[in-house]
């Protein structure tokens, strides 16, 4: 019905056949804005009653199951996905003690893909990174930077939130916790990254830390994180100064 309004409205003078008013998407547009939430926001809604969340969660689904079909390494993957798994179950099982905002939750979203599509093809072999290295003439496949600057960046924000809402810390130490917070995540990713590499065969371990002959791969990832935290407190404490 939706795609069918929208073809209605943008290419056809009168409409083709009438369409119930309530199922319009112009009607829907224009009465019924979907205004997501902030952090500043106080009316969270539920998962089984926010149609935003339902639509992000669909989605990753469909796209999750899409990429573990076609990994390249499926071993790999699946330690990719063991602390997604993890992170949905608690998400899950902390609805009741704390709703995240949409926006939150939208850039969850959007680091959990973008970790995923990376797992797709084990972050050394992704495409997008081997594009950025032929088109760059880089050493080394940067996909793997990406992610870890992507999880300061994507992260940030919920962690403010979290922090803001349902510990009330106050305004002035939410940016300097969630930066401290950001850097002890990644920082304990890397030592699970150590980990991995430890106990599984050295070609699992290599493909998932994914040093790519890099000594200080760790120390980059870590500032990077830190760098994309920065980024974002910085932002939130901007406007809200104006």
């Amino acid at each position: 019905f939706y795609f069918y309004s929208f073809i209605e409205y943008y290419f056809f003078t009168t409409p083709l056949t009438p369409l119930p008013k309530n199922l319009s998407l112009i009607y829907i547009i224009k009465t019924q804005p979907m205004q997501l939430t902030t952090f500043l926001s106080t009316n969270r809604i539920p998962f089984t009653k926010n149609n935003f969340y339902k639509i992000i969660a669909a989605l990753f689904v469909i796209i999750w199951i899409a990429f573990y079909a076609t990994a390249i390494d499926k071993t790999d993957w699946w330690i990719e996905n063991i602390l997604v798994f993890i992170f949905i179950v608690v998400l899950a099982a902390t609805q009741k003690h704390f709703l995240f905002s949409d926006v939150s939750l939208l850039f969850l979203f959007l680091f959990l893909f973008v970790h995923i599509y990376g797992a797709q093809a084990a972050y050394t072999h992704n495409a997008l990174g081997e594009f950025f290295r032929d088109t760059w003439h880089l050493k080394r496949n940067p996909y793997d930077r990406i992610v870890h600057f992507s999880f300061g960046l994507l992260l940030a924000y919920p962690t403010v939130d979290l922090l803001y809402n349902k510990f009330k810390v106050p305004q002035k130490w939410v940016g300097t916790i969630t930066n401290m917070g950001i850097l002890c995540l990644a920082t304990i990713f890397e030592l699970i990254e150590w980990g991995v590499s430890e106990f599984t065969t050295k070609e699992t371990g290599e493909t998932y830390v994914a040093t790519q002959g890099d000594v200080w791969d760790a120390q980059k990832d870590i500032i990077l994180a830190c760098i994309g935290s920065m980024i974002v407190t910085t932002t939130i404490k901007y406007f809200r100064k104006n």
